[in-house]
């Protein structure tokens, strides 16, 4: 297992330097910047302090939808939303959950300082995660925020994979397809509260459930038109 710290248009380079900071002193390495160059700023080394090889080592990428096909898993961090039917992670929870799924490359994302993930980005996530705070105001920044979610995260190394056998990777998206496929044959909208519901509980599933959904979806559209 795998995983990658997504920053998506950080506007702010201290911010960015603290990231790096943070994930070299919980022991993680990939940091990946979405359309954004603050990283190369002097402001960035200085925060950085200790962690000039992770901002050297920055992937930079056009967009979030082009680094998608890389990672098993897509962990969306954002305010908890009001009436959609998804499931909200907290840091600790994330961890047990990252914990039960099997081998794969995961990424957890990062929206803007000022608004965050757009509803395209978060729409290409699997799973989704929240800070929960005492106060609505003052919220945490950015750096704060992954400051959390690496000290929350930091055993993952230590813990997955024990006594397991990793999944292959892919299989989780291949059945987010497969279910999209039989959605679409059951002609269920776009909107339908039916079509997220599923895409969040497919996200849910371990291996060995994967696998038998894999086989449940497999049969179904056997029997349904193309």
């Amino acid at each position: 297992m795998s995983l990658s710290f997504i920053l998506v248009e950080p506007a702010r380079a201290a911010n960015v330097g603290a990231a790096a900071r943070a994930l070299k002193t919980m022991g993680f390495s990939e940091l990946i910047l979405v359309n954004s160059k603050v990283h190369l700023e002097d402001e960035a080394q200085w925060v950085a302090h200790g962690a000039a090889d992770v901002l050297e080592n920055v992937r930079e990428v056009s967009a979030l939808s082009n680094v998608r096909d890389e990672f098993d898993l897509l962990v969306g961090s954002t305010a908890r939303g009001r009436g959609r039917p998804k499931t909200y992670l907290t840091p600790e929870q994330l961890n047990l959950r990252l914990q039960a799924h099997q081998g794969g490359k995961m990424g957890l994302v990062f929206g803007r300082e000022a608004s965050g993930l757009s509803n395209d980005e978060l729409e290409l996530c699997d799973l989704y995660t929240y800070v929960p705070l005492k106060n609505d105001y003052p919220s945490m920044n950015l750096a704060q925020a992954i400051m959390v979610y690496c000290y929350a995260l930091s055993n993952l190394d230590t813990v997955i994979g024990l006594n397991q056998t990793p999944a292959p990777d892919g299989q989780l998206q291949a059945l987010k397809e497969k279910a999209l496929t039989l959605l679409d044959r059951l002609s269920v909208k776009p909107d339908d509260k039916l079509r997220s519901w599923l895409l969040d509980g497919v996200s849910q599933l371990q291996s060995r459930d994967c696998k038998i959904a894999h086989q449940l979806a497999s049969d179904l559209l056997k029997h349904l038109r193309p």
